[in-house]
């Protein structure tokens, strides 16, 4: 297993993408906001756990929960993973020219998902800062 190699780091790595990737989406909601007929994206994402067959007389839907996060300890086996799905948004009145674009909604998300990459930035910044102090105190 590499030192970057754990659940936790491959996550934020791809959250980071998942962010960025939302912002990109967002700005081109808001270039083309006097754009006739052009219809709004969102992007939405989330963590989703793997299901995981137990082997052990415990059977609840809590414990499966508690026994897919704990079980593994390679990427492969990762229970985590984030799922991103695009649509087109619906729940914004059009104009007359049929384009749907509320400026209002897409700063604040824009703002949003800014706010989401600059804290999962820090979190690996502070994973790297700990590994650099491990490191320099070996």
């Amino acid at each position: 297993m590499g030192l970057f190699d754990n659940g936790a780091h491959i996550l934020a790595e791809q959250a980071l993408d998942a962010t960025w990737y939302k912002q990109r989406v967002i700005n081109h909601n808001i270039a083309n906001v006097d754009t006739p007929d052009f219809k709004a994206k969102t992007v939405d994402f989330a963590f989703i756990l793997k299901e995981e067959k137990c082997k052990c007389k415990y059977h609840s839907a809590l414990h499966d929960t508690y026994h897919s996060l704990h079980s593994s300890d390679d990427e492969s086996n990762d229970p985590l993973k984030l799922s991103v799905i695009t649509t087109y948004e619906t729940n914004t009145n059009q104009i007359l020219d049929g384009n749907n674009v509320d400026m209002e909604k897409e700063q604040l998300a824009l703002a949003d998902a800014q706010y989401q990459y600059g804290a999962l930035i820090d979190y690996v910044n502070n994973n790297y800062a700990m590994i650099r102090k491990a490191i320099s105190k070996g």
